[in-house]
């Protein structure tokens, strides 16, 4: 199902979402980042319960992950 919306957008944004959007059009391109973003706020949600059920992670797991984690993704992080 479609459901047609207005929305106010900052004009700046709004230019370089419809040069980025191209051919696919604005409403494939924003539809896109609201699914990526609602999947973030739900696993932040989830990982804001396993922190309050198990405790956050120990600074030494962090800390091996991040060794252990592709460079590619270390300088996608960075930027």
């Amino acid at each position: 199902m479609v459901e047609k919306v207005s929305l106010s957008l900052d004009s700046k944004i709004l230019a370089e979402a419809r040069q980025v959007a191209g051919r696919r059009g604005l409403s494939a391109l924003v539809n896109e980042a609201l699914r990526i973003k609602l999947q973030h706020e739900r696993l932040r949600r989830l990982l804001a319960e396993m922190d309050n059920e198990f405790g956050p992670v120990p600074s030494e797991e962090l800390a091996r992950a991040r060794k252990a984690w592709p460079a590619r993704s270390r300088s996608r992080r960075a930027a």
